[in-house]
């Protein structure tokens, strides 16, 4: 699984440069401007092409997936920008990545806008130890923003011959092949929360389908912690569980559907806030120098600094 590997460099190099409630019922109906350069006889190709996504066609031809695209279908493809594959990082260019990638972008069935709802998950075409992996869909701000696994779609319901295209401001390339945001926190950098959630006794929580957000300190962040503060949590497991779930929200919060003075409210009853989204996000203070990790059951986010809820102790 090379993303795994990847995350484990893409944390080192990162963290080294720096030494609202979800909507689940809400569905959407097109706008007569999202629907464009509709064409029943374009096969997703030839879409594709119409909308200049001519990065997006050479991978499909260097990778040998033109079948994949071409096939009657009925498909649901996501087509990214060429500008969303200059913005990938080096290491997920590769051949081998991106043929990975491509087959993520590919959806079993038609899926429209009309149909979309909060927290869905899309079978994609990319299949990893006999399981096909989920693409999961986000509505923001009552429907402003819509994300696919954390992409911005920025065009709907593009018709072809087989079937409809989305289009993408970012590649969907952080791919849920840890599995769920108990088994995504294991990295050499969040250790402690790893740890945290298994003597609080969250990891079963945030081992199941519910969809949650977690914002996972690094080790360094904890290590930046009063001595006293660490003494205290250590042995106390009801400490460590309070501190634990002052890191996680219910609901999948991907930060290319966060604005300003956002608010969440963590599982202990606390109140986080995006103080800012340009450049890089931070939530409460906290930088998020590594965002976005997909997990089957929702989102993992590295923080760079741990949420000490006021009245822990």
């Amino acid at each position: 699984m090379f993303s795994c590997s990847l995350k484990y460099m893409l944390c080192a190099s990162i963290l080294c440069a720096f030494l609202p409630k979800p909507f689940n019922s809400l569905t959407l109906s097109p706008r007569k401007d999202d629907i464009t350069l509709t064409n029943d006889n374009a096969s997703v190709l030839e879409i594709a092409e119409k909308l200049g996504a001519t990065t997006f066609l050479d991978y499909v031809h260097k990778t040998n997936l033109t079948k994949n695209f071409t096939r009657p279908g009925p498909l649901t493809v996501f087509i990214p920008s060429n500008q969303a594959f200059e913005e990938i990082p080096d290491e997920e260019k590769d051949l081998s990545v991106i043929k990975t990638l491509l087959l993520y972008h590919i959806i079993h069935g038609l899926h429209p806008k009309s149909t979309i709802k909060n927290e869905a998950k899309l079978k994609s075409e990319y299949k990893m130890e006999d399981k096909y992996l989920d693409v999961r869909m986000n509505i923001y701000h009552n429907g402003q923003i819509i994300t696919a696994s954390g992409s911005p779609i920025v065009n709907f319901d593009i018709k072809a011959s087989n079937g409809i295209v989305h289009f993408l401001s970012r590649v969907m390339y952080l791919l849920p092949e840890s599995g769920t945001l108990a088994q995504q926190a294991y990295t050499p950098i969040t250790r402690y929360v790893a740890y945290g959630l298994m003597d609080g006794g969250l990891a079963e929580k945030l081992n199941k389908k519910e969809p949650y957000t977690l914002f996972a300190p690094t080790d360094l962040a904890f290590e930046q912690l009063p001595n006293k503060t660490m003494q205290i949590l250590i042995g106390n497991k009801t400490a460590i569980r309070r501190l634990m779930e002052n890191h996680i929200v219910s609901g999948t919060y991907f930060t290319k559907g966060m604005r300003e003075k956002d608010k969440f409210t963590t599982l202990l009853g606390e109140t986080i806030q995006v103080d800012s989204i340009k450049g890089n996000v931070t939530i409460s203070g906290a930088l998020l120098p590594l965002p976005d990790f997909t997990a089957t059951n929702g989102v993992m986010h590295l923080t760079t600094k741990v949420f000490v809820p006021p009245d822990l102790f």
